[in-house]
């Protein structure tokens, strides 16, 4: 079956094996010819590769969300990581899928915000969620110098009041078969200490980051940059999220790496949803045009039983 859906990756582990067939699936059904990858200087062909994605927009659910992402890569900030060929030609990369999964309701927002909120506070359970005031994608918070002094971001973020009217940020790490870096940042040492400063972990923590035992790896970056933006921006409360497949073979223990030094009252902190959970709910809350996108999402991306 795999020789009529283009080349697949032979390293690849079983999940994302069933990722990257159902993305070479998604492309054989909008009729698109197997390009290189996964750079623009690649010279193999993959199944889960298009050429001339920046023109055709053929990695995106609605044409607003390519034109969102066009005017993104136009307008480029210093420091902004948007990988333009990834973006545009990759159908398995996690940053394509979190436009296709956030941009649909920064538009709703604007014309209808109690059905976002509704939504979120459905996915968002644990957390205060009482009105929705802003959505965003690919963020790096800036002057760098005020927050974390690097160029970490987040994936999606939304931004909402409780009750009484405080501020929060729940920030999101979108993953579809990528794994949170295992990698530690160069020159970290200050950032190490920004993460003590935060108050959230326990003295076993400090002394193992201190002593080299435990590294700064992305999970801990991502959730040092929303208690850094919590903190300069005067939020009430801020969360970090990680969305990904129910099946990813390694979101669980990359949160339980962290939450396990967390202090008790900041175990709420970090936490996982799952992409299906995420989907679901808004196929449920959402009007009718925006469930047919998250229809076609969880088709795209989720139905993995396809690829047996």
């Amino acid at each position: 079956m795999n020789n009529i859906y283009g080349n697949q990756c032979k390293s690849d582990n079983i999940f994302t094996q069933k990722a990257r067939l159902l993305q070479s699936m998604y492309r054989v059904e909008i009729e698109e010819k197997e390009g290189v990858g996964p750079t623009r200087t690649s010279k193999r062909k993959y199944g889960n590769m298009i050429t001339g994605g920046e023109v055709s927009g053929k990695n995106f659910l609605m044409k607003e969300t390519f034109e969102y992402a066009k005017e993104r890569v136009k307008n480029r900030k210093n420091g902004e990581t948007i990988d333009e060929f990834r973006l545009f030609n990759n159908l398995l990369s996690s940053m394509p899928m979190a436009f296709n999964l956030f941009h649909p309701l920064m538009l709703l927002l604007k014309q209808n915000p109690d059905k976002v909120t509704l939504a979120i506070k459905s996915v968002f359970k644990d957390i205060p969620v009482f009105c929705v005031t802003e959505i965003g994608l690919e963020f790096i918070p800036t002057p760098t110098e005020k927050y974390t002094k690097d160029k970490s971001a987040m994936d999606a973020y939304i931004k909402f009041l409780d009750d009484k009217g405080d501020k929060y940020i729940i920030a999101i790490e979108t993953k579809y078969t990528d794994v949170l870096g295992v990698n530690e940042a160069q020159k970290c040492e200050e950032q190490k200490q920004m993460l003590i400063d935060t108050g959230l972990f326990d003295d076993i923590f400090k002394g193992l980051l201190i002593d080299h035992k435990i590294k700064l790896t992305q999970i801990y970056r991502n959730l040092l940059l929303t208690e850094r933006y919590r903190i300069v921006e005067g939020l009430k409360d801020s969360y970090s999220v990680v969305l990904s497949p129910k099946e990813h073979p390694s979101t669980e223990e990359e949160i339980r790496s962290v939450t396990t030094y967390l202090k008790p009252e900041y175990a709420c902190k970090l936490s996982a949803i799952t992409l299906e959970n995420f989907v679901d709910t808004m196929i449920l809350y959402l009007p009718e045009y925006y469930a047919q996108v998250y229809k076609r999402f969880k088709k795209r991306y989720l139905e993995f039983g396809r690829c047996i």
